[in-house]
């Protein structure tokens, strides 16, 4: 593949960064109209704060993009870094494949297991598979760390239906 111009870069981020804050604007502004206001933290307030999420990303790319790329990537870690390798076409086609296999599984799992130990279980395949995490206890403190604060927020905070599981239940 070859190497992509700074014009050229600068120009797909800005398009990027554009067509994202518009994507992100609609549905911050779709969410905040139709879901009916309520009181304290709602069914509205997750959606909510990922489109606010994605406008600001957005916003930063389009900064990015109308900078020239400078300033944002701390030296040596940016997309063209020599420490990050070229990912093949082929391996990413795998990469999209398995995520997406792990994804399906975990829909699968959550229904038998319950969601606790689908999370810890997908968090951990896609870690290990995936980004080829092998530090076990970086593996298992984010699979544990992420199951447990999704739980709390989403199950006790926000009172939303967590799955049990048939096979087994835990909470």
């Amino acid at each position: 593949m070859p190497p992509v111009s700074e014009a050229a870069e600068r120009r797909q981020e800005l398009i990027a960064g554009g067509l994202l804050l518009v994507l992100a604007l609609a549905w911050t502004a779709a969410v905040w109209l139709t879901v009916p206001v309520g009181q304290g933290v709602g069914p509205r307030a997750f959606p909510f704060w990922l489109g606010v999420a994605l406008a600001v990303l957005s916003a930063l790319l389009l900064l990015k993009g109308l900078r020239g790329g400078h300033g944002l990537d701390p030296p040596g870690e940016g997309e063209g870094s020599a420490a990050a390798p070229p990912v093949s076409a082929g391996r990413r086609l795998a990469l999209v494949a398995t995520v997406c296999g792990i994804i399906a599984a975990y829909g699968l799992l959550m229904q038998k297991i319950g969601f606790l130990p689908a999370t810890v279980l997908t968090v951990s395949a896609t870690l290990v598979v995936a980004l080829g995490e092998r530090r076990p206890l970086v593996v298992g403190g984010m699979a544990i760390g992420i199951a447990l604060g999704a739980w709390l927020a989403f199950g006790k905070l926000l009172g939303a239906y967590m799955p049990r599981g048939t096979w087994i239940s835990l909470f």
